[in-house]
């Protein structure tokens, strides 16, 4: 039996134009693959009955999909586009649903509004398809079966499709009411038909380029390539993903250990990991407290050190020292130090972080200063130039970048950065 193929089309002149995301076909897929299916085609089309028409029959024929999900076009009347486009394509035709329409009024009169006469319309049923349940919207979906055997029948060769019968499902747009009846409806249908479950894990990193990584494991792509994808997934500032597939768990159990065995020491994670979570997790079960002293980052490292419930149990407080009378006032920096080496220096982030430490009594302190731009650098200090210093076990650590001559680039990158290294310094510890 071959793999299971899923398309995906997606409606919608605003998505074609860029004024809006298409977040649905990617939480789609998401989805999909965390239940062990791979989508394997994607089309956005335009709000177009003939174009919903011929991408429909096109994934059907040409790509010989088994399941197609169709979302957006889908409103609150039998005439919406993609209603009227799946109703002409399947040869079939609506009638009114009294059942559907009494529930609908109870609905409206339980939140006492007033029901429009447009909704009426939305109280269809098809003769030959079903009607998807909305439990959060009030436009029903659709979902049709169609037989391969209606276009293959005269074909002798083998079909490369799984399976005999295909499955066309058209879901709202508004991503609330897809989402229920996706997870609800759907994923379910889908899931009865699976029966070569795809594996999927992924392997995360920080602090090293993608090309290094594709250059350290590139025998082992070779190696492996008949029996598990691998794709490498950058994501913006904080690192790679090294995603495989497979349908073989063995094979990809035995890869892990094979790539972890090259690029351990840039690992912090794996499939849903977070960075910040994972140093959590750290800080908690080493019983080490931390404080922090930001200037050019204003609080942004404090912020993610903080996103997780418990974070009190390691985390103190801090000062934004964005001037430097603070960072004498509030941290205690020797103010000869900053007249000496300048309020950006190696010397000034490693005062930061001792005294953020030493006055909170933390057994870790943090320090960064640097110019975040766009304004401010000089020749020897650029924009882009940061320094941190972290203090730990009487150690002081001090990295120095050189960053972008984008601010908020410069701001975000130096937290993902500064985290990465308290990570390290804990697992060596």
């Amino acid at each position: 039996m071959g793999a299971m193929k899923v398309g995906i089309i997606t409606i919608g002149n605003e998505l074609l134009n860029g004024f809006t995301l298409d977040r649905n076909a990617a939480w789609i897929g998401q989805q999909l693959l965390s239940a062990g299916i791979k989508v394997h085609v994607h089309h956005t089309i335009s709000d177009d009955s003939s174009d919903i028409y011929d991408t429909l029959e096109y994934q059907w024929k040409e790509w010989e999909c088994d399941h197609i999900i169709v979302t957006g076009g889908l409103g609150p009347t039998v005439d919406d586009i993609t209603v009227s486009a799946f109703i002409e394509y399947f040869e079939d035709s609506e009638e009114f649903d009294r059942e559907y329409w009494e529930k609908l009024k109870e609905r409206f009169q339980k939140l006492n509004f007033k029901m429009p006469n447009l909704n009426r319309n939305q109280a269809f049923t098809l003769k030959k398809g079903n009607m998807i349940p909305n439990k959060v919207g009030s436009a029903r979906g659709l979902h049709y079966i169609k037989n391969h055997s209606s276009f293959f029948k005269d074909i002798k060769s083998k079909f490369k499709g799984s399976l005999s019968e295909v499955n066309f499902f058209a879901l709202p747009g508004v991503p609330k009411e897809m989402k229920s009846m996706f997870t609800n409806y759907v994923l379910p249908e889908i899931e009865k038909t699976n029966k070569n479950k795809v594996i999927c894990r992924s392997i995360r990193t920080t602090g090293v380029p993608e090309s290094i990584l594709q250059e350290k494991i590139s025998d082992l792509i070779e190696d492996y390539k008949k029996d598990c994808d691998i794709a490498f997934l950058p994501h913006r500032m904080l690192g790679v993903d090294i995603r495989i597939t497979s349908i073989n768990n063995k094979k990809i159990e035995d890869l892990i250990k094979l790539i972890l065995d090259r690029i351990k020491k840039y690992v912090y994670g794996f499939d849903n990991d977070k960075l910040e979570e994972v140093i959590a997790n750290s800080f908690i079960k080493n019983s080490v407290t931390i404080s922090t002293a930001e200037s050019c980052t204003a609080g942004l490292l404090g912020a993610k050190l903080t996103d997780f419930p418990g974070s009190s149990k390691y985390y103190k407080g801090g000062s934004i020292c964005y001037s430097n009378e603070l960072k004498i006032s509030d941290v205690n920096v020797d103010k000869k130090l900053i007249d000496k080496y300048g309020a950006v220096s190696e010397e000034v982030a490693g005062a930061l972080a001792r005294g953020i430490a030493e006055k909170n009594g933390t057994d870790m302190g943090v320090g960064i200063t640097g110019i975040a731009g766009p304004d401010g650098g000089t020749e020897k200090k650029p924009v882009g130039l940061v320094f941190v210093g972290i203090f730990y076990k009487n150690n002081l650590y001090i990295k120095r970048y050189n960053l972008t001559p984008n601010r908020n680039t410069n701001r975000e990158l130096t937290v993902i950065l500064c985290l990465n290294e308290i990570r390290k310094i804990l697992k060596s510890s």
